[in-house]
């Protein structure tokens, strides 16, 4: 089998780990609890955890209920245990949970934070501790509690399964897991112990199939035509994505539709459109938390963000880029520490913030800045009461430390960077691209970044792949500076064609490939040439916001009014873009 297929296996790094199912319920939870136990073989080989969101005053007896017909071992778990197959652990309601090195802790609710999404936690340590061999189920029950951490479980290649809403005695819960559009079956709640089963079944011998040596060539064609049905039908290119975090991707996907191997999922894909976009949205998790790696944003707060506004007054900006900023969590955490800073600063600088991510429903989430109860979860109370307003069952960030942020579709890999940044937080990306695209990306956010503007990466990720462009500020919260190093050039994006510009020539001569004839260029047609080839949709404006030169695809964003004509970008520019 090539390189490029001896992915690791699926479960990589969590070999030795037991198979765990976390279940999360509220109302109405406890008879679907019920329901789903008397479908549960005795020996399965699987451990189960299961968790209710009720008050943390209140001690619920599942724990005695669930012994009351369960044929496994069911343990209430009140400190450190050790987690073994063929038992039912119940967490109690006013008890915070950590999940690792196998092991089940338990400590009381210290934050307010803890008790508001119990079972997103949960999940998200789930996740954390078990990788693909996690499994979470929600089950009847009011509010979200659960749509967050089950993005976790996701991201880390574990598998969601979901009670009906139909057949919930309180839907709520199930219908929000079902509309972060990441659950893979949706099901009665009698039918999800043997869907977990076969899945699991499934985890244990797909590898095999994938890393034997007797069908190379028709493994390797059916990942090509499924990369060629995501390109084609999607217009996402994963050209520089690590081939191995792509076939465990995608091998979830045939583990969940139950199908034998790879060429019988490519033949899956041809004939289910809305398969590929299932697969896509496996490809592009939007995971984060605000504030996520509370130690790494406390290291941002008390030793960044001071040193880069304190040589700042009102007539400096502060830029920063969230690459890769997923539904917005991050910029807005980053928005409200700017926000702290500045607060008592008299001549304080103007921050502008720009958050970019490739997948458009995430952006059009984040440019909302509604968040539900339990995406809020990791926000204190005091920052809840000053930076967003109380909407519905959920928080909308204020619109002062909304006008911070500038969301944008955006690939840093092929478009364009910003330019003149004090810091770039780029988190939990780079992990999944190659080595010469992480390479590509540490070059750009140096071209990007002022000489001793800040690097922010994720706990997974390092600058190994970027030579000897930044020194090391925390290793520990993986936080690095931008040195200043010889003249570089910067490359130009490879999915487009490559314009040469001759520095010798003032006037701006172009040579292309295959060579032209070379003729004298106006400032415009450079402009029209360079942006029209690789650039998103652009203009240019003069001080008082003039359009002087725009490019032939900016067109759309402008609309005429009637009365006069005006060139000014501020009335011409469609109103739903104003504030933008």
């Amino acid at each position: 089998m090539p390189d490029t297929l001896n992915a690791d296996n699926v479960l990589d790094g969590f070999t030795d780990t037991v198979v765990t199912v976390g279940i999360g319920a509220s109302a109405g939870g406890i008879q679907a609890i019920k329901a789903f136990f008397e479908k549960v073989p005795v020996n399965t080989n699987i451990a189960y955890v299961v968790i209710l969101h009720l008050s943390p005053n209140r001690d619920g007896k599942l724990a005695e209920v669930l012994r009351s017909f369960s044929r496994m071992p069911v343990v209430k778990v009140i400190q450190k245990v050790k987690v073994v197959p063929n038992h039912i652990y119940v967490i109690p309601p006013d008890r915070h949970l950590l999940m690792a090195d196998g092991h089940i802790a338990v400590s009381p609710n210290l934050d307010s934070e803890d008790s508001r999404a119990p079972v997103d936690i949960f999940f998200r340590t789930l996740a954390a501790s078990h990788g693909p061999a996690a499994i979470c189920v929600v089950l009847s029950g009011t509010g979200g509690d659960g749509s967050t951490g089950l993005k976790r479980i996701k991201e880390l290649g574990g598998a969601v399964f979901v009670q009906s809403p139909r057949e919930a005695e309180y839907n709520e819960m199930p219908r929000n897991a079902i509309s972060t559009g990441l659950v893979d079956a949706i099901m009665p709640v009698a039918d999800i112990p043997s869907a977990i089963l076969a899945y699991r079944n499934n985890l244990a011998s797909f590898p095999a199939e994938m890393n034997t040596a007797a069908k190379p060539e028709e493994n390797q064609n059916a990942l090509l035509e499924i990369f060629t049905q995501l390109r084609l039908r999607t217009g996402h290119d994963f050209t520089n994505y690590k081939r191995p975090t792509l076939v465990r991707r995608i091998e979830r996907r045939v583990m969940i539709k139950n199908l034998p191997n790879l060429t019988a999922y490519a033949g899956f894909l041809q004939q289910n459109a809305e398969e590929v976009h299932a697969l896509l949205k496996d490809m592009l998790i939007s995971v984060t938390n605000f504030f996520r790696d509370k130690k790494a944003f406390e290291a941002i707060q008390h030793d960044v963000l001071p040193r880069i506004i304190k040589d700042k007054n009102a007539e400096d900006q502060v830029r920063i880029w969230v690459a890769g900023c997923a539904t917005g969590e991050e910029a807005y955490s980053i928005a409200m520490l700017c926000a702290e800073q500045t607060l008592n600063v008299i001549d304080a600088p103007k921050i502008q913030i720009f958050a970019t991510d490739i997948d458009e429903p995430a952006i059009t989430h984040a440019r909302s800045g509604y968040y539900s109860i339990n995406e809020t979860a990791d926000v204190t109370q005091e920052r809840l009461r000053r930076f967003f307003n109380k909407e519905g069952d959920g928080y909308r960030v204020r619109r002062e430390i909304r006008e911070m942020v500038l969301f944008a579709n955006h690939n840093f890999i092929k478009d364009p960077p910003f330019s003149h940044l004090d810091m770039i937080s780029c988190r939990n990306v780079l992990i999944y691209l190659t080595r010469r695209a992480q390479e590509r990306v540490m070059e750009t956010f140096h071209f990007a970044l002022n000489t001793g503007g800040y690097l922010f990466l994720g706990t997974s990720e390092s600058i190994d792949a970027s030579g000897n462009l930044y020194e090391v500020i925390s290793r520990d919260e993986h936080i690095y500076k931008s040195r200043q190093v010889a003249l570089r050039a910067y490359p130009l994006p490879d999915a487009v064609p490559v314009l040469h510009i001759d520095p010798a020539n003032a006037a701006g001569h172009i040579i292309s490939k295959p060579e032209i004839k070379q003729e004298h260029f106006t400032y415009g047609h450079l402009h029209q040439l360079l942006l029209e080839q690789y650039a998103p949709p652009s203009l240019v404006v003069n001080q008082e916001y003039d359009i002087v030169h725009l490019s032939e695809r900016a067109v759309p964003y402008l609309q005429l009014a009637g009365g006069e004509p005006s060139q000014n970008l501020l009335k011409l520019i469609r109103p739903e873009m104003r504030l933008e």
